[in-house]
């Protein structure tokens, strides 16, 4: 029976997550809470829990494109956030209702992850039967994205030497409009609005590792452990990433500084520095520069594969 996400039990629906997926996608109740009904885009008409003999039997939590949020999503994209489920039958009777809810608004196409607040940058390639039941379902396959990890134990920074002019440190909050006036000029979309919206939950925890000269901000790191408040991105697997835990990512440079090593330096000064402050396991996620990344010692631990289902085409009419 289809319930909605009005009053949902949060701890059977962690429990069935946490039995559906590989141990490396392990979440708990706040997790799952944060990413799905507390986050601006949660799609309440389309989500639904599903019971049966007084036990819940599986979830489905859908996203709204973030255009309201951000420029650049396209409106007519919706996003899967989380599919679990006990049974493929359920999962179908699931998939069925939110592909009829979105055809009803027009929405033209259904991405698995990518939405904002995200578990998932793709459907992860060592769920095969969830890879299988989704192209079962019509959704087709894109590229991939990896996770990589490091332990800093024994980090050494490739770039010591400082870059001429400059300094890398945290930003304070009297950089924050720096901060606003560099991710406005550089990346104005959706990297904008992450660290601004993560930089205000926040509060005064060192959230942006910045790269400065003088006073302009030109470079900047998003770096989180565990006394984040807020994970986002690579952050929501801290319970695989075991104790002292760090996430660093997304990271970008001036468009001027592109190309001379500014990006390198940022980085690994921003590793030393989680490094200093007692991280271990450090996750970077949703990449594809796995070649970049492995000049300072990381490795790829996860992988996802893009899955998009066109509603509009016969793919979409199950």
């Amino acid at each position: 029976m289809r319930h909605t996400f009005a009053n949902p039990d949060f701890e059977a629906l962690t429990k069935l997550w946490n039995e559906f997926h590989p141990a490396r996608y392990a979440i708990d109740e706040d997790l799952l809470r944060l990413n799905t009904v507390q986050s601006p885009v949660f799609d309440w008409g389309a989500s639904s829990t599903w019971w049966e003999s007084g036990q819940v039997c599986g979830f489905v939590a859908v996203k709204k494109s973030a255009v309201s949020l951000y420029p650049g999503p396209d409106q007519d994209v919706a996003h899967i956030s989380a599919i679990v489920y006990r049974d493929a039958r359920i999962g179908v009777d699931m998939l069925a209702d939110v592909k009829m809810a979105l055809r009803n608004r027009g929405i033209s196409k259904l991405v698995f992850g990518q939405d904002s607040r995200h578990f998932f940058p793709g459907c992860p390639i060592d769920s095969k039967a969830l890879q299988s039941f989704l192209m079962v379902e019509g959704f087709t396959e894109g590229g991939l994205a990896n996770d990589l990890e490091r332990d800093l134990a024994d980090y050494q920074n490739p770039y010591p030497a400082p870059i001429p002019g400059a300094t890398m440190r945290y930003v304070e909050a009297e950089d924050l409009p720096a901060l606003t006036e560099f991710m406005e000029r550089e990346f104005p979309k959706r990297w904008n609005y992450d660290i601004a919206h993560k930089v205000r939950l926040e509060g005064s925890t060192p959230t942006v590792f910045g790269l400065f000269y003088g006073e302009t901000l030109e470079g900047f790191a998003l770096v989180q452990q565990g006394t984040a408040r807020i994970p986002i991105g690579g952050a929501v697997w801290r319970n695989s990433l075991g104790p002292n835990w760090g996430s660093l990512g997304p990271i970008g440079v001036s468009e001027h500084l592109r190309g001379q090593g500014a990006g390198g330096a940022l980085l690994g000064a921003a590793l030393e520095q989680l490094k200093i402050e007692g991280v271990r396991q450090c996750i970077i996620d949703w990449t594809s520069l796995v070649d970049f990344y492995r000049k300072f010692g990381f490795e790829v631990t996860r992988q996802y594969r893009t899955m998009t289902l066109n509603l509009e085409s016969n793919n979409g009419l199950k």
